[in-house]
C-alpha cells in the first residue's frame, strides 16, 4: 500500500458523496500497448501517463483514496506509480487482480476489500474533463444503486463502433452493451457507485459458466430492479484511449482542457 497523504489526514466518511474512487488498470490494453513492454495506462497523454492524470485530477476533486487494480505488468506499474504521485495529495492503494485476463467485472471486485462506502469507478485509459469529476465527487449514487455518466452527443463521440451504447428511459439504464441495437446514449467509463454493484457482479458471475462477468453484466443486473441510474454530461467532454487514433484524439483534448495541478 502506498500513502500520499496531506498533514496525515485520516479519511472521512461522514456523508454519502464518495471519497474513494477505484481504477481499474489491470488489463492487457493490446490494441495500443504495441509490444509486451508496453504498459497501457502509463502512455502519455499531454506530458502526463493517462492514469496519473486521472489520479491528480481525483485529489484535485477531494477524493482521499484511489484505489487502483493492477494485473499486467502490476511491478512495473506499482513503483512507477509510487515515484509519479509522490507528490499528489490522496492514499493511493495497489489491489492485484490474479484474474487479469478475463473480464473487467473480476477487477471490480478485486476492490471491495478496501471500500468503504459509496465510491467513484473509473478506468485507467480513459480521459475525462475535469468538471466530470468534480461533479462526481459531489454525486450522492442511488440507494443500492450505481450511477452512470452518459453521453447523448452521439455525433461527437470519436469511434462509436467501439463504444459502449446505453439506452436510457426515465433516467434509468434500459439496456447496455456495444451491439445493442437500440440507444441513444454512450457510456463515458465514469460511475458513481455503492457497495451494491460488487453484489451484482457477484451474482452475475454465479450465473456464468466461466466464473467470469464484465462491469456490463453487473450494470444489467442492478438494472433488472431499477437501480441503475445516469447522469448526463451535457457538454463536457471525454475520451477512451485503445489505440493510436483514439490517443492521438485525446492528445487534441488535453490541450484545450484547464491543466491539471502542477506537479512539483
Amino acid at each position: 500500500m502506498l500513502e500520499l497523504t496531506k498533514a496525515n489526514r485520516l479519511l472521512s466518511f461522514a456523508d454519502d458523496t464518495p471519497k474513494q474512487a477505484v481504477i481499474l488498470a489491470a488489463g492487457l490494453g493490446s490494441r495500443l500497448a504495441k509490444t509486451s513492454e508496453d504498459i497501457k495506462p502509463l502512455k502519455l497523454v499531454g506530458g502526463m501517463s493517462l492514469i496519473q492524470r486521472n489520479i491528480q485530477h481525483l485529489a484535485d476533486c477531494g477524493i482521499e483514496e484511489v484505489i487502483v487494480v493492477t494485473g499486467y505488468h502490476a511491478p512495473i506499474l506499482e513503483s512507477t506509480l509510487r515515484e509519479d504521485c509522490r507528490h499528489i495529495p490522496v492514499r493511493v492503494t495497489f489491489v492485484f487482480n490474479p484474474e487479469y485476463r478475463k473480464s473487467n467485472g473480476l477487477s471490480v471486485l478485486c476492490a471491495r476489500s478496501a471500500v468503504r462506502g459509496n465510491f467513484i469507478l473509473t478506468m485507467a485509459d480513459h480521459i475525462f474533463d475535469p468538471e466530470m469529476l468534480e461533479r462526481a465527487a459531489r454525486t450522492i449514487p442511488p440507494k443500492d444503486g450505481a450511477l452512470l455518466c452518459v453521453d447523448y452527443k452521439l455525433d461527437e463521440v470519436f469511434d462509436m463502433d467501439d463504444a459502449t451504447k446505453v439506452l436510457v428511459r426515465d433516467g434509468r439504464v434500459a439496456s447496455i452493451g456495444k451491439n445493442i441495437g437500440e440507444f441513444n446514449a454512450v457510456d463515458t467509463g465514469l460511475f458513481i457507485c455503492t457497495p451494491a454493484l460488487f453484489q451484482a457482479l457477484e451474482q452475475a458471475r454465479n450465473l456464468s459458466s466461466s466464473d467470469d462477468c464484465s462491469l456490463s453484466e453487473g450494470i444489467a443486473t442492478l438494472m433488472q430492479t431499477g437501480r441503475m441510474a445516469v447522469q448526463d454530461i451535457g457538454d463536457l467532454r471525454w475520451q477512451d484511449v485503445d489505440d493510436d487514433a483514439m490517443l492521438h484524439q485525446a492528445e487534441t483534448m488535453v490541450a484545450t482542457l484547464e491543466p491539471v495541478s502542477a506537479i512539483a
